[in-house]
């Protein structure tokens, strides 16, 4: 499939509204001429869009000014090829365009070959079977970074249950401990003991309860009597005691009243108490052995009282109650078997019955100090409850000394422990649950399923990258040697070296050096210093157009489907000398003969006609891209020979000297003014401008078309230039006064502006 005819371009660069005119049909090689901003890099990009359907190449070019969107008509050996709405209707991939993009692209930008050309002429020499393969190993990259960042996110989610300064692996391997709640709930007391070290250093420990007892002999004190006391004198002291009805304060009163008699007389009545029997009984009775034991009992009574008493069942009941208070605030930083009183146990009351049984005992045997006493059943009661108390007390002593054992390994361990450590090892116990509940674990899950899953394109991803080295290395070497076999065609005084491959920054690229006398260059980048040789500062301008020539036609040579391609070339002769112009020729001539169709654009006449000169008629086409006005471009055709012929070139030369450096005679310059717009009419359209048609025919013919006439936009310019140079002219179309025609030379040099706008000599 190939070009047949570009048949209009609308509202793209400089084509405000371009339509094709006259025989503009391409051929087998069509060469396009046009000035230097009249259209052949909008062209390319028109052509290299239809080839990839990208709108952009077009879009982006849309005529600054103009409201109207793009619209390109092109007629194609298969059918019409349109582009509207910023679509075409159909694209011809064949196409393969050499222009400022394809350099820009592959070869080097501005001076310099940077990454983005390392890396499209990679894909340029792999192939499109390499391409594929580059695609898929993109395509696995892309997979891969988004499968990084669902990595990324998912253990985002995961880290927000774990402490800092853990590894993510260590929280997925942490085991389900079923009793991780004690576990925590321990080291949490662990870590408010580690908080409140002052606190436990200075709580005291458990104390063990001191357990108040009767004084010993208190049986034997009840049971003991007075040995040496008559019977008789008993028996009066009693009888007396009774008879008056004392009771118990009998004998504590006589014996205290025998202390206040004075000279043997009565200290109640005075009476003389010599003689008296039962006097004497009562000395005999309340003797001094009497009075050590009723002091014995008193100081028992005393005794029990004191140890006994009140204050010191409270200071019991005060220690069992000080050691529970102990006992909850321990509780919180550790464990111990707490001590316990049992509950059916009441110490108080035990020790206050037995404190009241044993002084009720003594009192009585105050009142009868001479009778032996044995306990009550009150008391013996008393007694077995004390016992059980103190059965209860020994055991509830032996877990104290149990309990402060725990505890004094608590106070020196919260004297060394270390609060953020602690804080750690809770924070790692309580990631270690969150790590098992349904909602974490299924995160995890989906973490470690994302893993796999990076596996497994990593392992895609290699296998594709051994394919695709493999198939670099066989096609690498042979498309160096391509480029240096069309770098000798173009006698070249340098060569590259083997392309080599890398993957530096993640993408396949491509490099080579170049050698100058068989010295390596290496191509560096715009970043290279000056001081250093490298591209930009080895290669002339034309030496990298060569280069870049070079590449191109490597490309073509390796094209399986060559025969079909539609090749096209924008100035391919660019800054290089008459030798390498003439190889240029030669090598668009031969790929020509190889390839389906070659379209040449250039502002270089001299280079289109000595590539004409060697085309075959038959396979021949000129065309060009002409002005019309200063903001539009016509399609038109173009008398290669005419445009090449000395005389236009000289006149134009003639016009442009005199606008720019004011050289030439006045009346020489205007006469030339005629010859150039005729000669300019014509190079656009031969068919309709013949030798013999002066400007006044042309732009009769111009308006006798009408709109439809590509040239009406500049007829009315055209016709003020006819009536101007007409003053100038003798003859049928002249003035015969020519000769004598005053010049205005400020006039003149507004003509020739225009004129030189018209015909694009500027």
């Amino acid at each position: 499939m190939a070009l047949n005819k570009i048949i209009s371009v609308k509202n793209v660069g400089r084509f405000l509204s371009a339509a094709a005119s006259g025989d503009v049909t391409h051929r087998k090689n069509t060469l396009i001429f046009a000035p230097n901003g009249r259209g052949k890099t909008t062209l390319c990009a028109v052509l290299r869009s239809l080839q990839s359907g990208e709108p952009a190449y077009i879009t982006g070019r849309q005529t600054l000014g103009s409201a109207d969107p793009p619209d390109v008509r092109v007629l194609l050996a298969s059918g019409p090829a349109n582009f509207a709405n910023e679509e075409w209707s159909t694209t011809l991939p064949q196409l393969a365009v050499f222009d400022a993009t394809y350099i820009t692209e592959n070869v080097y930008s501005g001076e310099a070959v940077d990454t983005e050309q390392r890396r499209n002429l990679y894909r340029v020499i792999i192939g499109s079977d390499g391409v594929s393969l580059v695609r898929r190993l993109d395509d696995l990259e892309g997979q891969l970074r988004t499968k990084n960042t669902e990595i990324r996110d998912a253990k985002a989610t995961v880290q927000r249950y774990m402490p800092p300064g853990m590894q993510i692996e260590e929280f997925l391997g942490f085991v389900q401990n079923e009793r991780i709640d004690e576990v925590i709930a321990a080291k949490e007391r662990e870590l408010e003991a580690v908080k409140r070290t002052d606190q436990i250093q200075q709580r005291a420990l458990l104390e063990e309860i001191t357990l108040p007892h009767l004084a010993e002999g208190f049986t034997e004190l009840l049971g003991r009597t007075l040995d040496g006391v008559g019977a008789e004198a008993e028996r009066r002291v009693t009888d007396h005691i009774q008879h008056h009805e004392m009771g118990t304060r009998g004998e504590p009163w006589v014996s205290e009243g025998l202390g206040y008699i004075r000279d043997d007389h009565c200290p109640f009545c005075s009476q003389d108490l010599r003689g008296i029997d039962l006097i004497e009984a009562y000395r005999t009775f309340f003797s001094e052995a009497y009075h050590e034991l009723r002091d014995e009992v008193g100081a028992m009574i005393t005794s029990i009282e004191d140890s006994l008493g009140e204050r010191q069942i409270a200071g019991v009941e005060r220690t069992a109650e000080q050691n529970a208070n102990g006992v909850e605030f321990w509780s919180d930083y550790c464990v111990f078997e707490a001590p316990l009183i049992p509950a059916d146990i009441n110490l108080t009351e035990a020790l206050s019955n037995l404190r009241d049984a044993a002084i009720s005992l003594l009192r009585r045997k105050q009142a009868a100090l001479l009778e032996p006493l044995d306990p009550d059943e009150q008391y013996q009661t008393a007694v077995a409850a004390y016992e059980t108390v103190s059965a209860a007390v020994v055991a509830y002593n032996g877990a104290v000394r149990t309990s402060n054992t725990a505890l004094t390994a608590k106070k020196q361990e919260a004297g060394e422990a270390d609060v953020q450590a602690v804080e750690l090892e809770l924070a790692w116990l309580k990631a270690q649950k969150a790590r098992h509940t349904n909602d974490v674990s299924d995160q995890c899950e989906a973490y470690n399923t994302r893993l796999a899953e990076k596996i497994d394109l990593e392992g895609e991803k290699e296998e594709a990258r051994a394919q695709l080295d493999a198939h670099t290395e066989a096609l690498i070497e042979h498309y160096g040697q391509s480029i240096n076999r069309n770098l000798d065609r173009f006698h070249a005084d340098f060569r590259i070296s083997s392309p080599t491959h890398t993957y530096r920054g993640g993408t396949a690229s491509s490099s080579y050096k170049i050698l100058i006398n068989e010295t390596p260059v290496d191509l560096g980048d715009s970043s290279t210093p000056l001081d250093t040789p490298s591209f930009k500062n080895t290669l002339s301008s034309g030496d990298r157009n060569t280069l870049a020539l070079a590449f191109f036609f490597a490309e073509l040579e390796r094209d399986p489907d060559l025969a079909e391609r539609v090749v096209v070339l924008d100035d391919p002769f660019n800054s290089q000398d008459a030798f390498r112009q003439s190889q240029t020729v030669q090598q668009i001539k031969r790929i020509g003969e190889q390839c389906a169709q070659v379209v040449v654009l250039s502002h270089n006449q001299n280079f289109l006609h000595m590539l004409w000169s060697r085309l075959s008629p038959g396979d021949r086409k000129t065309i060009q891209l002409g002005r019309v006005g200063e903001n539009n471009t016509t399609i038109a055709e173009w008398d290669i020979e005419e445009a090449v012929k000395a005389r236009y070139r000289a006149d134009v030369e003639t016009l442009q000297r005199y606008y720019s450096d004011n050289e030439g005679n006045p009346r020489d310059v205007v006469q030339k003014i005629w010859p150039v717009l005729e000669g300019f009419c014509r190079n656009l359209y031969p068919s309709q401008f013949g030798d013999q048609d002066w400007l006044g025919d042309i732009i009769g013919k111009i308006r006798a078309a009408g709109e439809d006439h590509p040239l009406i936009q500049i007829s009315d310019d055209l016709d003020d230039l006819n009536a101007y140079s007409s003053r100038y002219h003798h003859g049928e179309h002249g003035n015969p006064n020519a000769a004598t025609e005053p010049i205005d030379d400020g006039e003149l040099k507004g003509i020739v502006k225009r004129t030189l706008t018209l015909v694009g000599g500027f």
